[in-house]
């Protein structure tokens, strides 16, 4: 009789946050090892590959697909699929979703087809980011990619809404965070007086809303984040660039999909 197959090793991604509405979890695939069988009758999620490769079966559907690093796909509400590691190399895996959610409307379930990520990419003085999301009806959560160059940092920056977690997976960043953000949108911030960490590949941290963050780039950087949806909720309380708050448009123009 055959064994049945080992199971993925999983951590959950999100630390220091009291309220969830999405969840962020990395799975390691040992040679041979495969994902649970999936549970989302309401909820969308969203999978990357992060190391080595992985391979996507769905019954019914069209071939199997092999997803490499920095690939991946969204599996609709209540969809059916088989997510294994068929290759000699570890595998490790993110997993991203909302908390809760509605009944999707008719047409979605064990027949709806898998679809691949976004590469909606915005550029941004500091580097790029990837808004893998971008391509789903109102998920309730998104995912992004986030490189930046050395040496650069982010705008010092809250959000009024917008809760989101970091995860590093090359590189390494310093980060400050934790700080309340100020009540008066025009106050000085003394950036050097917010707590700060480094964080190398392998880790990461959350922000709740109205808390002061901001990444450095120690070396070329990449993380995944997962968020909450509200992606143009920016309050900049510093920026090297100068630029104001919210979504600026030309860092979006000539995006593709």
């Amino acid at each position: 009789m055959d064994s049945p197959p080992a199971l993925a090793r999983s951590r959950d991604l999100i630390d220091g946050l009291t309220s969830r509405r999405y969840l962020f979890t990395e799975h390691r695939l040992a040679p041979g090892a495969e994902l649970p069988p999936p549970v989302h009758p309401y909820d969308y999620r969203t999978f990357l590959v992060t190391a080595g490769s992985v391979l996507l079966e769905q019954p019914g559907q069209a071939p199997s697909r092999r997803y490499r690093r920095l690939e991946g796909w969204h599996a609709a509400p209540g969809s059916a699929y088989r997510c294994r590691n068929d290759e000699d190399d570890p595998v490790t895996l993110l997993e991203a979703g909302s908390v809760g959610g509605e009944p999707r409307p008719a047409g979605e379930g064990p027949g709806a087809p898998c679809l691949d990520l976004s590469g909606y990419t915005v550029r941004k003085p500091w580097g790029h980011e990837v808004w893998y999301t971008e391509n789903l009806p109102d998920p309730g959560y998104a995912v992004k990619q986030i490189h930046m160059t050395a040496g650069h940092r982010s705008s010092l920056q809250s959000h009024r809404q917008k809760a989101e977690t970091n995860h590093v997976i090359e590189g390494e960043a310093t980060v400050l965070n934790g700080a309340p953000a100020p009540a008066d949108p025009g106050q000085a911030v003394d950036a050097a007086a917010l707590p700060l960490t480094v964080h190398p590949a392998g880790s990461g941290w959350s922000s709740a809303p109205n808390v002061l963050h901001r990444v450095i780039a120690n070396s070329a950087y990449t993380a995944i984040e997962v968020s909450t949806p509200e992606l143009d909720d920016v309050i900049r309380w510093s920026d090297d660039a100068g630029r104001p708050d919210g979504r600026i448009q030309a860092e979006h123009d000539g995006s593709g999909r």
